[in-house]
């Protein structure tokens, strides 16, 4: 078995210059009997979830709104770390690369497994994380204060700041996350199917521009304008417990991403052909990432006791179950095809009833979060959003702003104006 060999020769910024990324160049493979046999369909299956990876980056790059920007970016991260873990756990497993030569530091390494932890285990219910997100942010229910950002589209709730907030200081981190899916993904078709750099380069292009009328569709469905709000306000309407608002303001944005993508995908197939052989399509990669969010939400639904929760179940189970009472563990065999070792491989029929019923799971659990969620921009929120607005554009950070809160805002509030 060949055996990768794995190089540091792309430096995406100083602080993760010496830990890790990879090339492969051919001549220097080197003979090793594995002892598993190899499966060519878990290859496959690597090539095929980085490559989506890359393209939805791709994509992202085509955009101008800061809005549909963000949302590619967090979905990325949620999950680039976990393909990143799975791909590297595999290919050790069985003698495709050596320790070192994948991992720079036992402190990237740490951080990529985190990360992966974060994505799939993290519980709202005794969750660290959870709690020092609201922390930092100042989530207060109870009280009247703009604590929260709200992205809004026709002026309904689409998304919130909140899932998204520890992560925007590991940008760096992300970015290297990315371009690791990204050199991974031109390995594998290299030394798999013998596509050269450019013609990897080309492939991706041409299909984006086959598709540049759709990614401007795209573009504006993940679009809206943020806005400071309060969420206290935001749940102004609802009854449900503070287990329960978390449980939304950290779920809610992954699933109105994945129900955006999955959309988009479902509509424009993306599958790339070589030598008349279909090697990767994007849709069986969000079978996977579905499958993965229906087993995240499961995590929390059985961990939170509470009687939202406990309906939100029933309803579940009354609308996934009734004539398909295998669907979860169907949904559970495609999940596991992320860990690569062997992938189910389920026939047509079984295959699209359950890519039917994934997209009835996460719309409907979106759905009736949108139940509990209020928002309508009153003179205050209006004035707030202004004097923000003005703060930014004035380049007053936000210690000055909290330094200077009564004091900067009085004057902005009588004369539109800041005389610091």
């Amino acid at each position: 078995m060949r055996k990768l060999d794995l190089y540091n020769v792309h430096i995406f910024n100083q602080k993760y210059a010496n830990y890790y990324i990879f090339y492969t160049r051919r001549k220097k493979f080197v003979e090793k009997k594995s002892n598993k046999n190899i499966d060519i369909h878990s290859l496959y299956e690597i090539l095929q979830d980085n490559f989506s990876i890359v393209f939805l980056g791709k994509i992202l790059n085509r955009f101008q709104n800061i809005e549909a920007k963000i949302a590619i970016e967090e979905f990325i991260s949620n999950f680039s770390p976990v393909l990143i873990y799975e791909a590297h756990f595999y290919l050790k497993n069985n003698n495709f690369i050596e320790e070192e030569k994948f991992y720079r530091s036992e402190e990237l390494k740490n951080k990529v497994r985190d990360y992966r932890m974060l994505t799939t285990k993290k519980k709202i219910k005794e969750s660290n994380y959870i709690e020092t997100i609201t922390k930092k942010m100042g989530i207060e229910f109870g009280e009247d204060i703009y604590d929260i950002n709200v992205i809004v589209k026709n002026n309904k709730v689409k998304r919130f700041n909140f899932s998204e907030y520890n992560k925007k200081e590991e940008k760096n981190f992300i970015e290297m996350c990315y371009w690791t899916n990204e050199e991974f993904s031109k390995v594998c078709f290299k030394e798999i199917v013998r596509l050269s750099e450019s013609d990897y380069k080309n492939m991706i292009n041409e299909i984006l521009d086959k598709k540049s009328n759709e990614i401007r569709k795209l573009e504006r469905r993940l679009s809206g304008i943020r806005y400071s709000y309060k969420s206290y306000k935001v749940f102004k309407n609802s009854n449900i417990q503070e287990n329960d608002k978390l449980f939304i303001l950290y779920r809610i944005n992954i699933l109105q991403i994945i129900i955006e993508l999955r959309n988009f995908f479902r509509k424009n197939e993306i599958t790339g052909r070589i030598n008349d052989t279909i090697i990767i399509d994007v849709n069986n990669f969000f079978n996977k990432i579905i499958a993965l969010e229906i087993d995240i939400l499961g995590i929390d639904i059985r961990s939170l006791n509470t009687e939202y929760i406990t309906k939100l179940q029933r309803k579940l189970d009354r609308k996934m179950l009734q004539g398909n009472k295998d669907f979860y563990s169907f949904s559970r065999k495609l999940r596991n095809n992320i860990h690569y070792e062997k992938i189910e491989e389920l026939d047509l029929s079984t295959y699209n009833n359950i890519q039917f019923l994934q997209d009835k799971y996460i719309n409907l659990v979106y759905d009736i979060m949108l139940k509990e969620l209020f928002f309508s921009l009153d003179d205050e929120d209006i004035l707030m959003n202004n004097f923000l607005k003005y703060c930014n554009e004035n380049d007053i950070s936000e210690k000055e702003i909290e330094l200077n809160y009564e004091n900067y805002y009085t004057q902005y509030y009588y004369t539109k104006k800041i005389n610091k």
